[in-house]
């Protein structure tokens, strides 16, 4: 078997391909063979030379300096920041041909080494495009001169028109995403038989992959990564551990979809709360005196799960589990122990003011609940009258309501509910 790895384009986003990288390395996957685009052009001649600390350190501090002939001086979370880097952009573009990324240049001159990149036996290739005619123009290592190394990997990250165009001779280069975005043909007519491909679903043509017979393992970033135009350090640390997360993923290795929890973790915690969140809910939503109510809940997930269906409440109770860490602000990046992510979850519903409930009381009342815009407060409303329900027709009679209206939101606070009890 010879194995590829295939590395997208995706600027700034490729902060990512390093947490994968180090997931490979923890996994002990070997490869045979590196093929990029862009970005993933130049990871892809660091995975060549195996200098993961080198360019771990690189990610792990990058900022807008190290790429660009350009000094922020606002912070990127802020809008001024936003803007002030929308007008940076802008200006070069409009002015300049482009920006200047000579800082990056001495960078990937500093960090390739020839000698280690030509000595290994992993093979490399990637693709730019030449103008003015736009030529695809696919290259190996033994195609590219030692001179012209550094020279070419550039041509390939050259995002134009964001980058000025990339002279090498008397030929003008740009990013090779214009012609293959995810150069996994590239890799099969270098010899592979196995590729796990790194999509980082960026700006960029993807070729259709010609041979079907070859066994592909995509990995792609579940979350949010932010602009592939922002180098921003505290971004790309967060997109490491997304890469590194979601690799582990998909090699069975970690548990969840965009937040993550050790193997094994999520099935447990649906064992230990099933029969409470059970409980609560025939208590909530079965009703002797009305057989039309039942009726109606009888076609919903809710029976599903008081009737036993295990595949189903296990996939509902872990998208509640992430809805809930999403509507809380709870660190997507982190790999979480279940029960001290619950822990956060308790710490986190017992902080929000109960002050405001009297408002969302009202809005319940109005039937004006949808617009809500933060419902982290509907849960803590709803959370509140699963703990008075009990001995109450009236108040089960509103939850029965809320339970079709906001079914996200009542089976979170049912969750709550369940980790409290």
């Amino acid at each position: 078997m010879t194995r590829a790895i295939v590395l997208s384009g995706g600027g700034s986003q490729g902060a990512y391909q390093i947490g994968v990288w180090k997931a490979l390395r923890k996994l002990h996957i070997k490869y045979d063979i590196v093929a990029g685009t862009s970005v993933g052009a130049i990871n892809g001649a660091f995975m060549v030379q195996k200098d993961y600390f080198k360019t771990l350190w690189m990610w792990y501090n990058l900022d807008f300096s190290l790429v660009y002939n350009e000094k922020l001086e606002k912070d990127y979370n802020i809008p001024d920041g936003k803007i002030e880097i929308l007008k940076i952009y802008a200006k070069n573009i409009l002015f300049n041909s482009g920006m200047d990324i000579k800082p990056l240049e001495d960078n990937l001159k500093r960090l390739l080494n020839l000698n280690k990149f030509y000595k290994s036996k992993i093979n490399y290739g990637l693709v730019t495009v030449r103008l003015p005619n736009f030529k695809p123009i696919t290259l190996t290592k033994r195609e590219i001169p030692k001179e012209e190394l550094k020279d070419y990997i550039i041509a390939s990250a050259t995002c134009f028109p964001v980058f000025k165009k990339k002279k090498i001779g008397e030929s003008s280069f740009i990013d090779g995403g214009y012609h293959d975005n995810l150069p996994i043909n590239l890799a099969i007519n270098m010899g592979a038989t196995e590729v796990i491909a790194v999509d980082l679903h960026t700006i960029g043509i993807k070729k259709k992959v010609e041979n079907k017979n070859i066994k592909i393992i995509t990995i792609s970033p579940r979350n949010k990564l932010g602009s592939f135009l922002v180098f921003n350090l505290n971004m790309a640390r967060r997109n490491i551990r997304f890469g590194y997360n979601d690799t582990m993923k998909v090699f069975k290795k970690l548990d969840g979809d965009k937040y993550t929890f050790k193997k094994g973790h999520l099935e447990k915690n649906l064992l230990k709360h099933k029969s409470t969140l059970i409980e609560i809910l025939e208590t909530i939503l079965k009703n002797k005196n009305n057989l039309l109510v039942n009726k109606i809940f009888n076609k919903t997930d809710y029976y599903q799960i008081i009737n036993g269906n295990l595949e189903l409440t296990k996939k509902i109770i872990n998208k509640t589990i992430e809805y809930i860490g999403k509507t809380l602000g709870i660190d997507e990046s982190i790999i979480y122990n279940i029960k001290d992510y619950n822990r956060l979850i308790k710490k986190k519903i017992m902080e929000i003011n109960d002050i405001n409930m009297k408002l969302i009381e009202q809005k319940v009342k109005k039937n004006d609940i949808i617009n809500l815009l933060d419902t982290s407060l509907l849960i803590k409303y709803i959370y509140n009258q699963l703990l008075l329900a009990k001995n109450s027709d009236k108040i089960k009679r509103e939850l029965r309501h809320l339970a079709i209206l906001m079914p996200k939101e009542f089976m979170s606070a049912v969750y709550i509910y369940s980790i409290n009890n």
